[in-house]
C-alpha cells in the first residue's frame, strides 16, 4: 500500500516537471470545440371565446380566437389559416360566405398565410370574422372549421 502511494507521488512530480520544462522553452496551448444543437420548435395555442355571429343583421370583425404563435426557426416562420368550406359557413347545402381577419391580413376565400420573423417569444394575434347582412337566410345550424398551422421557413 505504501509502495502504490510512492509511485503515484512520483508520477505527479514527473508531470509537474514536464509542464515546467515545456513552459521554460516557450508556450503551448490546446483547443477544444464545443458543439450543441437547438431544435426548431413551432407551436400555436388557441384561446376561444363565446363569439356570436348575427347572420341576419351581419357581424363586423367579431373576435373568435386569440392565437399565440411560438417558433424559434432561424429564418422565421409562416402561419397559415385554411377554411374547410372555402370561407363559408354551411348548413346542408346552404352557405354563407364570410371574411376572416388575422392581425392585419384578411381573406374572403378561406385561405390566409402570413410570414413572421423570429421573435424569441410568443406572439399573440386575434382571429376575427365578418359576415355580411342577409335578410332571407335559410334556417339551420351553420358551421365551418378553420385550421391554423405554423411552420418554419
Amino acid at each position: 500500500m505504501a509502495r502504490t502511494g510512492y509511485l503515484l507521488a512520483l508520477c505527479i512530480t514527473g508531470l509537474g516537471l514536464l509542464a515546467t520544462s515545456a513552459g521554460a522553452q516557450g508556450s503551448a496551448q490546446g483547443t477544444i470545440t464545443l458543439r450543441a444543437t437547438v431544435t426548431t420548435t413551432c407551436a400555436v395555442t388557441l384561446s376561444t371565446g363565446n363569439a356570436t355571429l348575427d347572420l341576419n343583421a351581419g357581424s363586423a370583425s367579431i373576435p373568435v380566437a386569440t392565437v399565440e404563435e411560438r417558433c424559434n426557426a432561424a429564418n422565421g416562420y409562416t402561419v397559415s389559416l385554411t377554411s374547410k368550406n372555402g370561407g363559408a359557413l354551411s348548413s346542408g347545402s346552404a352557405t354563407i360566405a364570410y371574411t376572416m381577419q388575422y392581425g392585419d391580413n384578411s381573406s374572403s376565400n378561406g385561405t390566409l398565410s402570413t410570414a413572421r420573423d423570429v421573435t424569441g417569444s410568443g406572439r399573440q394575434t386575434v382571429l376575427s370574422v365578418s359576415v355580411p347582412a342577409g335578410a332571407q337566410r335559410q334556417a339551420g345550424q351553420y358551421e365551418d372549421t378553420v385550421t391554423i398551422a405554423i411552420a418554419a421557413k
